[in-house]
């Protein structure tokens, strides 16, 4: 039995409710399904890591595992300022998936779908994280 578009929208019923909230529907997501056609034990071992959710009591993308991780920041819990999040983000509500890439001190990319239409990219290489870029903000027609 693979896992649908509707059992991931399940993970954010209640989303109102917080990160705990979310956090714990993916928990049971992840519990009910591991192991069926290996679809999860694939998807960790082989291919991309389901990462941790990121909300305002771990923010920093700095020390983010390579995977995907689902984030949420709501009014109690704004994306901080001052932060390395997108300058666009810092100070406002926001939820979505960051995709990290690399590890190491190697080549590494982030990649944030955000809630409003949102998506910015950032780049390591060499030594530093290069600034935040937009890559789209602007709904279809």
């Amino acid at each position: 039995m693979a896992i649908t578009a509707k059992d991931i929208a399940s993970i954010f019923t209640g989303m109102d409710l917080g990160a705990e909230k979310i956090a714990g529907n993916f928990n049971k997501l992840l519990e009910e399904n591991i192991g069926q056609d290996d679809q999860l034990d694939t998807l960790n071992n082989k291919t991309l890591q389901v990462g941790n959710f990121i909300g305002k009591d771990n923010s920093d993308l700095n020390n983010v595992s390579m995977g995907v991780h689902g984030f949420g920041f709501w009014e109690e819990g704004k994306v901080p300022a001052n932060s390395n999040w997108p300058k666009t983000m810092q100070g406002n509500v926001g939820w979505g998936y960051l995709i990290h890439l690399g590890t190491g001190d190697n080549c590494k990319l982030q990649l944030i779908c955000c809630t409003g239409g949102w998506m910015f990219m950032r780049i390591y290489a060499g030594t530093a994280w290069d600034k935040w870029t937009i890559v789209q903000t602007k709904y279809e027609q």
